[in-house]
């Protein structure tokens, strides 16, 4: 019954059947142009105002961690679905974090445009942070794992992989150190239910909050801007019991 008014408004209104062939035209024709543009405002220095929007990433992390803490108090004590989109806003939180930081919109003087055209050309910033910074042999493993897990995340192959206990070879890491939402044993839950853990958020929020402080110190920023950047970053600390 609810079809009916649906089909006679589109015969009714030809102009959409126009209006959705011209956008997929446009969207055919323009395919490419959305990454072009954004490895270009990377890379190159253009007119225009522009701030420090890590902040507001690392923001909404911070209340997802707020959130993903009572969900996590209210079903046993660390499941939590919360993790699930709070470990990618931390990343793009740390991505914009280099980016403004390699172009020098603290105004410190000096602009990184190498480190800038590498970072416009990947959408892994881990990467290039992996490779461009002095970092230790702990803190270099937990982010090659952070790498994996924004992975399985952004990209879910969620199919059985015939791994002990439903966790990834390249994972078992985390599940050994107890932070996923384990049962410990061959027999667990299905992949992606491991990966909503507040644990697993917990460790994935102090991994970047150092490695923020890695890049503050590297970068020589000091000061109050420095001071509030990394407050914001260590703020999920204030929440965790």
């Amino acid at each position: 019954m609810c079809s009916l008014p649906l089909k006679r408004s589109v015969r009714e209104h030809p102009m959409h059947e126009l209006q959705s062939t011209e956008l997929f035209a446009h969207s055919m024709t323009n395919r490419h142009e959305g990454r072009t543009s954004r490895e270009s405002r990377v890379r190159e220095s253009k007119g225009g105002c522009w701030g420090s929007s890590s902040q507001d990433f690392v923001h909404l992390a911070d209340l997802l961690y707020r959130h993903s803490l009572d969900y996590a108090r209210s079903s046993g004590g660390n499941c939590s679905i919360y993790t699930l989109a709070g470990i990618p806003m931390l990343l793009s939180g740390l991505r914009c974090l280099v980016i403004e930081l390699c172009a020098d919109v603290a105004l410190t003087g000096e602009q990184n445009r190498a480190l800038l055209k590498e970072l416009a050309a990947t959408s892994s910033e881990l990467r290039v942070i992996l490779n461009h910074y002095s970092l230790s042999p702990e803190l270099r493993e937990r982010l090659e794992l952070l790498v994996q897990v924004r992975h399985e995340i952004l990209h879910p192959a969620h199919r059985p992989g015939g791994d002990r206990g439903n966790a990834p070879r390249c994972l078992l890491a985390l599940r050994d150190t107890n932070l996923l939402e384990s049962t410990g044993g061959d027999t667990d839950y299905i992949w992606l239910d491991q990966l909503k853990s507040h644990r697993l958020f917990e460790w994935a929020f102090e991994t970047v909050a150092r490695t923020v402080d890695l890049l503050l110190d590297h970068h020589q920023l000091a000061g109050v801007v420095a001071d509030g950047i990394r407050q914001s970053w260590w703020s999920f600390k204030h929440h965790t019991p």
